[in-house]
């Protein structure tokens, strides 16, 4: 893992938040969007040879409502392995996806760059994820990277199991004592290799409480990344 990558898309991954792209090494190509499903994301390219494909999360803490409305309900991961019926992810985060995944197929397809990294925070760490399997499958030359801040569960044990499978240089950023990470419950599996970050002392539950809700804002990812390179 290599920690300025890192940095860079969670750098990228807060900019999506916003309306600028001010990244050093990152120069931003495109937006992409659907209304229908709020979903929202950008194309870039980093280092002058790779793509970036990011997704916007959900407005602060928002992600909660995604998870609770829905009721942590899976359906069955609809590509790659034929509709596998073993595995199986959220459905809204899959719904989501599809909305914009024309979107992202093509601009994989499009690009010159061997090299794609997709990236994203909460809600966009998700899709980001989604996005990279998604791509592994469709365009086996290139080589997939996914780096996200603060996700939630995506799928269950055997979408894990088939993601770690072909993405395997996926990095899962855990700030501190954000509590994001820790949802949906039940069957849902974490994909990737947990990179902690920040402050991450055991402390008592009411500094923990204090901090929960701080630890998830993409600046403090940042910051904290800051620190670590």
């Amino acid at each position: 893992m290599e920690k300025r990558e890192a940095l860079l898309c969670a750098e990228v991954a807060q900019a999506t938040y916003g309306k600028q792209a001010n990244v050093e090494s990152f120069q931003l190509s495109a937006r992409f969007e659907n209304k229908g499903t709020d979903t929202q994301g950008m194309f870039g390219v980093a280092h002058g040879d790779t793509l970036v494909v990011a997704f916007r999360g959900s407005e602060e803490t928002g992600i909660a409502d995604w998870i609770t409305d829905l009721k942590f309900v899976q359906q069955v991961f609809p590509y790659g392995e034929g509709g596998n019926k073993k595995v199986k992810v959220h459905y809204g985060f899959i719904q989501a996806y599809k909305s914009v995944r024309d979107a992202v197929l093509n601009e994989a397809r499009n690009t010159p760059y061997k090299k794609i990294i997709c990236t994203g925070h909460s809600l966009g760490a998700a899709l980001a994820t989604l996005a990279a399997l998604d791509i592994r499958y469709n365009f086996p030359d290139k080589e997939v990277r996914c780096y996200t801040f603060g996700s939630p569960k995506v799928g269950n044990k055997d979408f894990a199991k088939s993601y770690n499978k072909r993405v395997p240089e996926t990095y899962r950023f855990v700030n501190g004592s954000d509590t994001v990470p820790n949802i949906p419950p039940g069957s849902y599996r974490h994909v990737g290799k947990k990179e902690p970050v920040g402050d991450t002392k055991k402390k008592d539950w009411k500094a923990i409480a204090s901090k929960v809700i701080q630890d998830h804002f993409p600046y403090n990812y940042v910051e904290a990344l800051k620190k670590s390179v």
